[in-house]
């Protein structure tokens, strides 16, 4: 009997193990396909963000307030390129400039006599500055009522460079273990021991200081984008004729209505001068060309058989 069940015991684990190879496989496929969405959904989230900023900043200069409009998430992503594509480009730039850098601190320390020395202190400097950084942020989030309205620039570039900073303290600590750890373990292969945690943190700081600075050059552009409109007399905006079987409250600006006197014609007004601001499905934002702020109004034209609207092209 003990022996029969050993014997199926051994059976079922050696059915266990022989299993075992099919899911650690399909695990490692999972948790890649996991990483790639996941980090996937990260960035549609901060482009959605940056899209959102934008678009919000820029209609609110004409008193539209964008939940109006109806966009999805789609829109917002693509509007996002306006807030967001300079800001990554020098991300990028950037990153490639540090990457190739990387080898002259080792190749400075080489260089000197007590290159084990100048290394440590280089790293101490490093985290030092970090630190620094980071506490700065800190002390300006408690008393940014009392900060310049400019300081709102600096800061997120400060958190940020203060986790790069302190990133790249954790990555020389792996990269040279027996330089700049302990001299009682200097033999010892310490590159494997990660602080995930302080990794994980410094990390969130980063993509919450990438939100916060791109977020207000977003906002930025969308300001200056919109009072360039403005100064342009919306230029890459097409001009509308809108006819109208009743006289509707549409002046200021620009914008004219004139009498249709065509016998048996269906529409009995135009009204001219006017810009397409934006439209949804069943609404039209029209403005007259010339639109001042704190001047104009903005009109919004429900669609039915009642209006028609011609489109031309800005001269």
């Amino acid at each position: 009997m003990i022996a029969t069940t050993l014997v199926q015991t051994d059976e079922a684990s050696h059915a266990e193990g022989q299993h075992s190879d099919l899911p650690r496989g399909l695990r490692l496929v999972l948790s890649a396909a996991g990483a790639i969405t996941s980090q996937a959904l990260v960035v549609t989230a901060m482009l959605y963000y940056f899209g959102q900023v934008y678009t919000r900043t820029w209609f609110a200069h004409f008193g539209i307030d964008v939940g109006m409009l109806g966009y999805s998430i789609p829109d917002y992503v693509v509007r996002s390129v306006n807030g967001a594509y300079w800001p990554a480009l020098l991300a990028l730039l950037a990153a490639v400039a540090l990457a190739g850098l990387r080898p002259i601190p080792i190749l400075v320390a080489a260089r000197t006599r007590r290159p084990r020395q100048t290394l440590r202190r280089w790293f101490v400097s490093v985290v030092t500055l970090g630190a620094s950084l980071l506490a700065a942020v800190a002390a300006g989030i408690v008393l940014r009522a009392f900060l310049p309205a400019a300081m709102s620039r600096y800061l997120p570039l400060m958190l940020i460079s203060g986790a790069a900073l302190l990133g790249y303290a954790i990555a020389l600590r792996m990269w040279y273990p027996v330089q700049l750890g302990p001299r009682r373990h200097r033999r010892r292969d310490r590159s494997t021991d990660l602080p995930w945690v302080t990794l994980l943190a410094l990390l969130a700081i980063g993509v919450l200081g990438t939100m916060w600075s791109v977020g207000g050059y977003a906002a930025d552009q969308a300001d200056q984008d919109a009072r360039t409109a403005e100064l342009t007399h919306f230029a890459d905006r097409p001009l509308v004729l809108l006819f109208s079987v009743d006289r509707l409250a549409i002046e200021g600006g620009a914008s004219r209505v004139d009498p249709i006197t065509v016998p048996d014609e269906k529409f009995r007004y135009v009204y001219s001068g006017l810009t397409l601001l934006s439209r949804t499905p069943d609404r039209y934002f029209l403005i007259p060309y010339d639109w001042k702020a704190k001047r104009d109004r903005v009109f919004i034209i429900g669609t039915s058989d009642n209006i028609r609207i011609d489109i031309a092209r800005h001269p």
